[in-house]
């Protein structure tokens, strides 16, 4: 190598590093493992990204799967034409033939057929409004090269796409591979989205931490960042990576996690907000994404969630408000990226994304603590119906919840079934309550419940009393004078006598006050009777998909039970 790069005629050389799919995280689904479909689903994904049901627009934006491939004979993905609509760099292997399945996934998040009756739905669903384009990148192995993958984005760019999604990694920092994503996203005005990783590090995951490229973090479906989730400051988004249903090879549908699954929601997002904008650059639908995102964790951009969890409605808000007139700074990645955004919840751009006018948005921030499953909540009307609701939760876990709910929802309880709260004799745990992105209130000290008023209350102002006036003591009547005798040769004087005053009045007493009653104190609740419970399942072949509770007659949740993995 050192001798090839001597020569004159070529202009850098480099090591041909391995590329590969990031693995499926086998600790929550088997890959490729079958689900069934009673009828046509939409994936808890799709509704965490686009809430409100975003439709497509007519502008055709073209989406590029840099994978394993496409199985163009699923009845529920688009039939694209085999000779203009995929490109394979390796010999004796297809791009329409997925002989691993990652690819066909990830196809299916970004545009699997809606409104068909079958499998499941996806952010695109409208196959005439939306142009596919597959690029093999790593063979059916589910490996390859960094020249094959180079090749086949290439190949995307000259195809026209607008968005490429990748969901791989290998290799390291490559100058070449560098300039190549730089000048598709200065010069081409092409979109690139990669996964961050799934090692659960801190270290670099390429191609997704090159500044022109969106390196993309998983969440669960709570909006919590997920353990295997890379984290560094080039994260710059996060989707949903938790057990994402999607379509897999020979007709069959899979659940995976990783943010190789995380990475098509946020391009099936940009092609879905692009498709209103086509005037807009790649850059400023980048900036839309970010300004618009749902913060995370930390307020803020941060190392775990980027800007946050990306939202279909909202970018569309931002730029529906705003235009595509606006200037976009230098490229940077990651935190860096959007020096002007901000995520935090009190200012971000889009004040509740998603949203209708006659709703309002509501966000809870519970961190669990030593008893997750101990802990609920809900949020009811001022007619006492049940509006939004929660339980089940993992010991020391972060959740984020968020809901639409109608403007007469003024009411949020957190519960505690054990009564001794949610901090501190048994972790640290917390709750924070926003709508509107407006704080509302915050907490963890309380005993069985608390409660949180979510409408705006209006003081009503103590009368104040009119003055007590004291009485007006009566005037001081002028001395009396006599008139002065006419002088004798022996003159007696008359003696003056003092001014006549009026007596002095008495002070008033002050009124007693009413004496302040104590409060009574509430009367005390009949003893619970705890009774045994003993409960036995037999689970069929899809133990995943059964769970249960247990409710109190106040809504709270007293048990449950979920997360069976086998036949038992």
């Amino acid at each position: 190598m050192e001798y090839l790069k001597q020569d004159p005629n070529i202009e850098s050389v480099e090591v041909d590093f391995e590329v590969y799919a990031l693995s499926n995280m086998h600790d929550y689904a088997p890959a490729g493992k079958e689900k069934r479909h009673l009828e046509e689903e939409t994936p808890s994904g799709i509704e965490m990204v686009n809430p409100t049901g975003l439709q497509q627009g007519d502008n055709n934006v073209t989406v590029c799967v840099v994978h394993t491939g496409y199985d163009n004979d699923h009845i529920d993905l688009p039939d694209l034409n085999a000779i203009y609509y995929g490109y394979s760099p390796y010999d004796g292997e297809t791009w329409n033939h997925d002989g691993n399945g990652h690819g066909t996934h990830c196809a299916g998040i970004i545009g699997a057929i809606g409104g068909n009756g079958k499998g499941v739905t996806s952010l695109n669903p409208d196959p005439n409004k939306l142009d596919f384009f597959t690029s093999k990148g790593l063979r059916d192995s589910g490996h390859g090269t960094l020249s094959g993958v180079l090749s086949a984005v290439q190949k995307c760019v000259d195809s026209g796409a607008k968005t490429i999604s990748m969901s791989l990694g290998g290799g390291g920092l490559s100058n070449i591979t560098n300039d190549q994503f730089s000048g598709h996203y200065g010069n081409d005005g092409v979109l690139i989205m990669a996964a961050a990783g799934n090692e659960g590090t801190s270290d670099y995951n390429y191609p997704a931490s090159y500044a022109s490229v969106m390196s993309v973090a998983a969440v669960n479906n709570h909006g919590v960042s997920t353990n295997f989730s890379q984290y560094n400051d080039q994260v710059e988004i996060a989707g949903p990576g938790i057990l994402v249903n999607s379509t897999w090879p020979g007709n069959k549908y899979a659940l995976m996690s990783g943010t190789s699954a995380a990475t098509p929601h946020v391009a099936g997002v940009a092609a879905l907000v692009w498709s209103h904008f086509p005037q807009c650059s790649n850059k400023q639908i980048r900036e839309a994404l970010l300004q618009s995102a749902q913060d995370l964790g930390p307020v803020g951009c941060d190392e775990k969630n980027g800007y946050g969890l990306v939202d279909a409605q909202a970018a569309y808000n931002y730029l529906n408000e705003r235009g595509c007139d606006f200037e976009v700074g230098e490229t940077l990645g990651g935190c860096n990226q959007c020096q002007e955004c901000s995520s935090s919840p009190t200012s971000s751009p889009v004040a509740f994304p998603g949203c209708p006018d006659d709703q309002k948005y509501f966000k809870l921030s519970i961190v669990t603590d030593d008893y997750g499953s101990e802990t609920s909540w809900r949020v009811t009307s001022s007619t006492n119906n049940n509006i939004a609701s929660g339980s089940g939760y993992l010991s020391n876990n972060v959740y984020n919840e968020r809901h639409c709910i109608p403007n007469n929802a003024c009411t949020f309880e957190i519960y505690d079934s054990y009564g001794d709260g949610i901090c501190c004799g048994y972790g640290q745990g917390s709750y924070k309550v926003w709508v509107d992105n407006v704080e509302k209130g915050e907490g963890g000290g309380f005993e069985s419940s608390e409660v949180v008023e979510l409408c705006a209350i209006t003081p009503i102002m103590p009368t104040t009393p009119a003055p007590t006036l004291l009485p007006t003591p009566l005037p001081t009547p002028a001395p009396t004078l006599f008139p002065t005798p006419v002088p004798t040769p022996l003159p007696t004087p008359v003696p003056t006598l003092a001014p006549t005053l009026s007596p002095t009045p008495s002070p008033l007493t002050p009124p007693t006050p009413a004496p302040t009653l104590a409060p009574l104190n509430p009367p005390t609740p009949a003893p619970v009777t705890c009774v045994t419970v003993k409960i036995d399942i037999l689970t069929d072949d899809y133990p995943e998909e059964t769970e249960w509770n247990i409710l109190d007659k106040y809504g709270n949740n007293v048990a449950s039970g979920s997360d069976y993995n086998q036949r038992t």
